[in-house]
C-alpha cells in the first residue's frame, strides 16, 4: 500500500508541475507598442521669474489636460531650476500665483536632453483659474 501511496504522490506532483511550466505569472508587461520611444525621455527647465512674487510651476501633458504635476518653485526676480519635464511630447507649462491666478505657455514640445529657459515678464497678466 505504501508504493501506492507514493505512486499516487509522484502523479499528483507530475501533473502539478506540468500544469505550473505552462501557466505565465499575471504581473508580465505587455510588449512595449512604441519599442523605440526611449522610456525616461526627460528634459530641463529653468524659469527666470521677474515678476516680484513666488509661482509655482506646473506642466500639464496634452494628452492628458485633466492632471497638472508641480515641478518646482520660481523665486520672484530670480531664476531657478525645475525638477525634469517629459520631452518629445506637447506639454503646457503653467505658473501659479499664491493667490491662485494661472499664466500657462501654449504647448510645446522639449528635445531629450534639451534645456528651456522660461522668462516670465515683470508684467505677465495672470487669469483666474478655471
Amino acid at each position: 500500500m505504501p508504493e501506492i501511496a507514493r505512486g499516487v504522490v509522484a502523479a499528483a506532483l507530475l501533473a502539478v508541475a506540468c500544469g505550473c511550466a505552462g501557466a505565465s505569472p499575471r504581473n508580465t508587461p505587455e510588449a512595449d507598442p512604441e519599442p523605440g520611444r526611449a522610456r525616461a525621455a526627460l528634459a530641463s527647465l529653468s524659469v527666470e521669474n521677474r515678476t516680484a512674487q513666488p509661482l509655482t510651476i506646473l506642466y500639464r501633458l496634452t494628452t492628458r489636460p485633466e492632471a497638472a504635476t508641480g515641478i518646482g518653485l520660481a523665486v520672484p526676480l530670480g531664476i531657478s531650476g525645475m525638477a525634469p519635464v517629459p520631452a518629445g511630447e506637447p506639454i503646457m507649462l503653467i505658473a501659479r500665483t499664491q493667490a491662485g491666478a494661472e499664466l500657462a505657455v501654449p504647448p510645446r514640445t522639449l528635445p531629450l536632453d534639451g534645456h528651456w529657459t522660461w522668462v516670465i515678464p515683470a508684467d505677465a497678466r495672470f487669469t483666474e483659474s478655471r
